[in-house]
């Protein structure tokens, strides 16, 4: 992989989960006297290659080899090829063709990889094959140097002339990020064939959930079709070889998810693909399945193939920077999800579904996009709703992580309102992914929404103190004035004691929602703000989940600490004179633990806003 994800809602770290299987067999290595040695590669050869532009049905273009660049990257080279015929004239390389084997005299070449953007000539780089058996081997992953690289500019051992043109050299872009080209006047520029990722069952509007997380990755999501039922039972039941289509899956069931490429070779139960990596994750457990095209849709740019998966028939196993590959006849380990929707007051239950690959940089957007589209397959949220989501994380070896609060407000309406409302339980899964202190495995996602009609919110609109001057021990007394959508306004009030021997001194009472609250409470525990163990990243999530948005709370922090933190070693409950010596020690991984006084008051409205109250504590207060 060449790319590490960095978005605002997700901390995106490559790698992949891998569940225990049986132990892997040794490769089914290739002989080598049946592919060639890119030192034996000589400009002129000329040969055939296989793919499917159509059903399940190979077909073979022309080929003919321009040239060899040398050292693309480290210890990777690529073949420049013209290829013809499949009417490949007139749609040019096409993305979706990725893994194409070529052979020559009967001997296999390498795979389509690369391509000419606005060339008016098919020429392809092809990665050898021979690369792609060592790589895939050894799980290589390349993806942080090649991250770095920008386009590399080689020369040729010889002059080629495309279109017209003399070429001495050529650009090799690496990475999907890199500006490219506009015109084919801009020189001759190879730039990675994208993997197209069709869908059937998904939305447009969950589809651009994940366009700022594939778009890096080279991947493209298409909106396509579902296999027809009419497909002949010999095509459903194709087997995967060189030139077929190969389908690797992100989503299966009541709607699916899968990049489209093209088997280079079968070695036994072995299947090498693709020719570049899907997402360059290394060793990984994705479902291999077999594909069919739908047609190629041309473009001036690069064409691309719309297919549907067939069937699972095995897992891929390595995403390295020359291919993918995979072994048959293995399940692959997914994650389940369930969605149901209840809409009331009719209260008719639609549940979906799905499994999702367990894709360490990929988890929470995938859970994410299935949730939202569970709800775009039943139709549009309606324009004031509100929504009381219940979910339940059940992970390997620790105990089930709980959801159940309310949504409601400006951003929980129309279009955007689901795409909004999954939004914490992606995030959710994605820090359980991401974590850095080990492996953790979820098990299922289950999630129940119960939309409402009517918007349940209420603004805090004011606050205020029955009395600013108080005594230890005395009761501080807020009352707080909601405004609810389109709704009377109310009064509520909220109490909290203070303790007997607090300090004289000035405080402050913050007014808000459960959210706010938690957020102090990350604030005033430094352990659970910035976990340093998994234990404390686990207390800090089952406290943001236990947070209701429904919840009116008064938070009155205490002026002195409670207790340190000393390397993510929590030292709570420390006299006041403990926590002075260690808090002002030279120890840099020292931090004070504080803690406050809380009173809530559950609503039946999602509270919005917040405000700030201060008062006083005096032993000898005046009489009011």
């Amino acid at each position: 992989m060449r790319r590490s994800l960095a978005l605002a809602a997700f901390a995106f770290l490559a790698g992949s989960f891998l569940h225990a299987q049986p132990p892997m067999p040794l490769p089914a290595q290739p002989r080598p006297e049946t592919y060639w040695s890119v030192d034996d590669v000589k400009a002129g050869m000329k040969g055939q290659g296989k793919s499917v532009v159509k059903g399940v049905k190979i077909e073979t273009f022309d080929a003919e080899v321009l040239g060899v660049l040398r050292n693309i990257n480290p210890g990777r080279d690529l073949i420049l090829c013209r290829l013809s015929g499949m009417n490949l004239e007139k749609t040019g390389v096409i993305q979706g063709m990725s893994g194409s084997p070529i052979y020559i005299d009967g001997k296999l070449l390498g795979a389509v990889a690369y391509a000419w953007a606005f060339g008016k000539e098919p020429v392809a780089g092809v990665t050898p094959f021979v690369q792609m058996v060592e790589y895939a081997a050894a799980h290589e992953r390349r993806e942080l140097a090649e991250a770095k690289q920008k386009p590399k500019r080689l020369g040729l051992a010889r002059p080629i002339f495309l279109d017209g043109r003399e070429y001495t050299e050529a650009t090799i872009v690496n990475d999907h990020r890199e500006p490219q080209p506009t015109s084919v006047g801009d020189g001759l520029w190879l730039v990675p064939l994208k993997t197209p990722v069709m869908t059937s069952g998904m939305s447009a509007r969950s589809l651009a959930i994940l366009k700022d997380h594939f778009g890096p990755l080279g991947m493209i999501p298409v909106q396509g079709g579902a296999l027809s039922a009419n497909i002949p039972a010999a095509e459903r039941d194709i087997k995967l070889a060189p030139g077929s289509a190969l389908s690797v899956a992100m989503i299966t069931g009541d709607f699916d998810m899968s990049g489209i490429g093209t088997v280079t070779h079968v070695e036994g139960k072995r299947v090498y693909g693709f020719g570049h990596p899907m997402m360059g994750l290394g060793a990984c457990e994705l479902p291999m399945m077999t594909g069919y095209t739908h047609t190629i849709m041309s473009r001036l740019t690069l064409s691309f193939k719309m297919g549907a998966p067939i069937r699972t028939v095995g897992v891929i196993n390595a995403d390295t920077s020359t291919c993918i590959a995979g072994w048959l006849d293995r399940t692959p380990d997914m994650l389940p999800l369930s969605s149901t929707i209840i809409r009331e007051p009719e209260g008719k239950a639609h549940t979906i579904n799905v499994k999702i690959a367990r894709l360490r940089m990929l988890q929470g957007p995938l859970v994410h996009v299935a949730l939202t589209n569970s709800v775009d397959m039943e139709g549009n949220f309606p324009d004031e709703m509100s929504a009381r989501v219940k979910a339940r994380v059940e992970i390997d070896g620790h105990e089930p992580l709980v959801m159940d609060d309310w949504f409601a407000g400006p951003n929980f309406v129309g279009d955007r309102a689901a795409a909004m409302l999954y939004a914490p339980l992606g995030m959710l899964v994605q820090q359980l992914g991401s974590n850095s202190f080990e492996t953790m495995r979820v098990k299922s996602v289950d999630c129940t929404t119960e939309v409402h009609p009517g918007r349940r919110a209420a603004d805090i609109e004011s606050t205020e103190l029955e009395s600013d001057t108080l005594a230890p021990g005395d009761t501080v007394k807020a009352i707080v004035t909601l405004r609810p959508f389109k709704g009377p306004k109310q009064r509520i009030t909220l109490e909290l004691k203070l303790p007997a021997d607090l300090a004289d001194g000035n405080y402050v009472a913050l007014i808000g929602d459960d959210l706010n609250n938690a957020r102090a409470e990350l604030r005033d525990n430094p352990h659970l703000g910035n976990p340093q163990t998994l234990e404390h990243q686990l207390q800090m999530l089952r406290l943001q989940l236990a947070a209701k948005r429904t919840s009116l709370v008064m938070r009155v922090p205490m002026n002195s600490g409670a207790g340190v933190t000393v390397g993510g070693k929590t030292l709570p409950n420390l006299p006041p004179s403990m926590v002075q010596i260690l808090s002002s020690s030279k120890r840099s991984n020292t931090q004070t633990i504080n803690t406050a006084l809380v009173a809530r008051s559950a609503t039946n409205y999602v509270i919005q806003g917040a405000d700030t109250l201060r008062f006083t504590v005096a032993k000898t207060r005046r009489s009011n």
